[in-house]
């Protein structure tokens, strides 16, 4: 279930995240530079919300979990399936059972935060049936969501849909490999694999009036299920303040192996993976985060990068623009977390 909270000021607010999406791992590596890497940002098209197509419930079917990256009901961090000949290996942060810690209870906020509106969000069936059911059964959702402007976005693996302040859908459900103008995550009358996305994230920007929804996107070999290695980060801009015109797309490489402009931070088997995206603004720039994993080999986390791309390039349908990759946080540190800061008062 959504459920909308306002804060004094009303809805038309900015809506600030902090998102924690680090943990300590302990883990070895060749030391990094703090100098930043620049490299092209480049168009990958144009992004329209096609009427959406719902496939028939015929439950259980052949190949409902992608053997690839679903092995046994988990996600890619659980392992199995064959990458160049290995193993995509269990990508687990973790080391050991965490201590569960009590929060006090500190009172009403000075926002005054109340529920506004709730309404049932996508589920399971939705993004299994969409584009005519030629989806994966995909857990765990990883739900994106944001508002702004009079409208929600939801997003979770790997769907999306937009609704009005009050949770009417003004869409249907949209299969995030069309939105990104790729094939469909799996072609069931001709067996044929799409690129395998993941970890949905989104915000709306106020003060640009702008919508940014980002993937991560694995890269098979041609049709098949095979992963080739390749990775990167796919950038959908909204052209105006309604998430229901057209987007601009965006493409950024992630697998560091120093191909594409990349930097090389020789992860175990050549590719690294920029998992689990995050996004946040302020004046500046629009900011990325991912932890970083070796595609193939230790399951680890190595470290986290930060990525910024100056926000007067990003809403004029350039083709292409350039971003600077940061390495900042030595291996085994915490996560970096994307926050937004409100332009105006610059306050948190």
């Amino acid at each position: 279930q959504i459920i909308l909270v306002s804060f004094q000021g009303g809805l038309q607010e900015r809506f600030c995240f902090i998102v924690l999406a680090g943990c300590i791992c302990l883990c070895t590596g060749a030391a990094y530079s703090a100098t930043p890497v620049t490299l092209q940002i480049t168009r990958g098209g144009t992004a329209t919300l096609p009427a959406a197509t719902v496939g028939a419930d015929g439950g259980v079917q052949t190949m409902e979990l992608d053997s690839l990256v679903d092995v046994d009901g988990t996600s890619i961090r659980g392992g199995g399936g064959t990458f160049t000949g290995g193993k995509v290996v269990n990508r687990s942060i973790a080391k050991a059972r965490g201590k569960p810690m009590q929060v006090k209870d500190s009172g009403h906020t000075k926002s005054q935060p109340e529920i506004t509106a709730a309404f049932d969000g996508l589920n399971l069936r939705n993004q299994r049936l969409a584009n005519g059911g030629n989806q994966f059964t995909v857990e765990p959702p990883d739900q994106a969501l944001c508002a702004g402007n009079g409208f929600v976005l939801e997003s979770v693996n790997d769907v999306l849909r937009i609704y009005d302040g009050v949770g009417t859908p003004l869409t249907g459900v949209i299969d995030l490999n069309t939105f990104y103008n790729y094939p469909a995550a799996f072609d069931r009358a001709n067996r044929r694999f799409g690129p395998s996305i993941t970890d949905p994230v989104c915000l709306f920007d106020r003060d640009t009036q702008r919508w940014f929804h980002v993937v991560l996107t694995l890269d098979r070999v041609g049709t098949t299920s095979n992963l080739s290695g390749g990775n990167h980060l796919d950038i959908a801009v909204s052209t105006t303040a309604s998430p229901l015109d057209p987007w601009t797309i965006y493409r950024l490489p992630v697998q560091n192996d120093g191909t594409q402009g990349t930097p090389n931070h020789r992860c175990d088997g050549g590719f690294c993976l920029g998992d689990y995206p995050h996004i946040g603004a302020d004046a500046n720039a629009i900011y990325l985060t991912t932890n970083e994993f070796a595609l193939k080999g230790s399951g680890l986390l190595r470290r986290p990068d930060l990525c910024d791309f100056e926000e007067s390039a990003d809403y004029d349908g350039r083709d292409s623009t350039s971003r600077a990759f940061f390495n900042r946080q030595k291996p085994g540190l915490y996560g970096l977390a994307s926050a937004s800061l409100e332009q105006q008062s610059r306050r948190w």
